[in-house]
């Protein structure tokens, strides 16, 4: 889990670097691209199945779509905001998850959880300060990406676990490319690629598919109570990388939120795993 936060927050980085040049479409396809030719290059190797008639499944094409729409939303804070607020933003999703499974799920969730929840919501407040002269409206497609990423989880709990984690990886980056594609118009013409262009793009198609890899092993593989928290690796290391490579400046509230937002999901995590193992001990 922990090496895939790194590979996603570096991947992030190279999608921003791409994108003070190239208009952001053009950044999504061409990462979107790489990334379907080593996984489908690996998916070869592996002798595992990509297309399938199982993956034409209503819950699989929604999973895309809300893939599809996020990635748009959270380039585009990424590039037009920041770094920090991008990434401490898309820490609110296992917040959300702790929502989107009481209401859809009828999942216990105890009065200190809900405490938690708002002090989490709090903090993304903190983030994207509205109201400020800090306050960059654009941020608000950050929380819209962060609500479409808790439907696409939600989806991905509800789906059968028998789709190969290449295939997964597979289509989440046929996702990226579609978002490429649809928002064209959006975004202007597309730019010449320079030498170091081409060299990023490369770098993301190997970060890229060893993040999304990582993530569903991690998540497959281990107890999600223990592996889940270390989600919150991403965030620090990302606001890292803001203020050494692109000179961001997050100031307090805005890092004060990011630290709320890591405590209480952190914590909600916690008491997830707790309240599970004691519902399974009571059955």
């Amino acid at each position: 889990m922990v090496i895939a936060m790194i590979a996603f927050a570096i991947e992030d980085a190279i999608i921003k670097q791409l994108a003070i040049k190239l208009p952001i479409s053009q950044v999504l396809i061409s990462v979107g691209l790489s990334g379907l030719v080593v996984l489908y290059g690996l998916s070869i190797l592996k002798k595992e199945v990509i297309a399938h008639r199982r993956f034409i499944d209503l819950k699989f094409l929604l999973r895309m779509l809300c893939e599809l729409i996020s990635s748009v939303f959270f380039v585009i804070t990424m590039v037009y905001v920041s770094l920090t607020v991008s990434s401490a933003l898309l820490q609110i999703v296992p917040i959300m998850m702790t929502i989107g499974g009481f209401l859809l799920f009828k999942e216990v969730v105890n009065l200190k959880q809900w405490i938690l929840i708002l002090v989490g919501l709090f903090g993304s407040l903190l983030v994207i300060q509205p109201g400020t002269e800090t306050f960059n409206p654009l941020s608000l497609f950050a929380l819209a990406g962060a609500v479409f990423l808790t439907l696409r989880d939600l989806l991905t709990f509800s789906m059968s676990d028998n789709y190969p984690p290449v295939a997964i990886a597979f289509w989440g980056f046929a996702s990226l490319t579609l978002g490429g594609l649809v928002s064209v118009p959006f975004f202007g013409s597309f730019c010449e690629f320079s030498a170091v262009d081409i060299l990023f793009v490369l770098a993301s198609s190997f970060v890229g598919p060893v993040a999304y890899l990582a993530l569903i092993y991690a998540t497959r593989g281990g107890e999600i109570g223990i592996v889940a928290p270390f989600r919150y690796s991403r965030l620090p290391v990302a606001v890292l990388i803001g203020i050494l490579v692109f000179d961001e400046s997050p100031n307090n509230f805005t890092l004060g939120g990011c630290g709320l937002i890591m405590v209480s999901g952190f914590f909600i995590l916690l008491m997830s795993k707790k309240l599970k193992s004691k519902s399974t001990s009571e059955d």
